[in-house]
């Protein structure tokens, strides 16, 4: 049985808790009533990169070290708990050497929740990881979904920055000083494969040894929080 879950946000919506009563009932009657449902893929409202780096509560480099999807027996909901062996802190304070995180949706005996647009990180993944909050029960808690997702690809024994989609991020630039009436407006974005404004990323995967080295991202990070 397969539930996929397309979802459509405004800005605040990129909060939307998954303890909302009326989120678990809505859930809970999909699951119940066996739907597979399979429309346009989620939307999500871009975000610029100034914004990822100072609303993240956490910004850490780690590795996936095991992923386990969970069923809670009280609402029938299906989430994927993400423990990372934490490499370094960019921003935030966490003291452990681990950290779990939760995700809506996975697999359960046959019993399947998935979110559209929704990417899970998978055991052996190194990336860098922008949490929203460390509190708070989130569908992604990754901030702007595939936004505050990068991923770290071994090149020629440099480890560089790539988006979910494996295309290389060549350049951060800060837009928090673009005058708002030439600023590009916000856009809608469709998927798990966009970027937020300010990732300057490459046409093709091929295009690796173009993209910024770990060291490198970290550096324009912090640049961003230091304006």
């Amino acid at each position: 049985m397969c539930v996929i879950l397309n979802l459509y946000y405004r800005a605040v919506l990129l909060r939307f808790p998954a303890t909302s009563v009326c989120w678990k009932q809505l859930l809970a009657s999909l699951i119940l009533a066996s739907l597979c449902i399979n429309a346009t893929a989620t939307t999500v409202l871009e975000m610029d990169i100034d914004n990822i780096a100072r609303d993240a509560e956490l910004i850490f480099e780690g590795t996936v070290l095991v992923s386990e999807a969970r069923k809670d027996t009280n609402s029938g909901i299906i989430h994927t708990y993400v423990t990372f062996q934490i490499i370094d802190i960019i921003k935030g304070n966490y003291g452990a050497n681990d950290l779990e995180l939760k995700f809506m949706g996975g697999e359960v005996n046959g019993e399947i929740v998935q979110v559209s647009g929704l990417t899970i990180p998978e055991a052996g993944e190194r990336g860098i990881y922008f949490v929203e909050s460390l509190s708070r029960d989130l569908i992604n808690p990754l901030l702007g979904w595939s936004q505050g997702h990068f991923i770290v690809l071994e090149d020629d024994e440099e480890s560089r920055i790539s988006t979910i989609e494996r295309l290389p991020v060549s350049k951060i630039e800060s837009v928090a000083d673009i005058p708002p009436v030439i600023r590009k407006p916000q856009l809608v974005l469709e998927g798990n494969d966009s970027a937020a404004a300010g990732v300057i990323i490459e046409p093709n995967a091929a295009m690796i040894d173009r993209a910024l080295s770990v060291d490198e991202f970290k550096t324009s990070i912090m640049e961003l929080l230091e304006n």
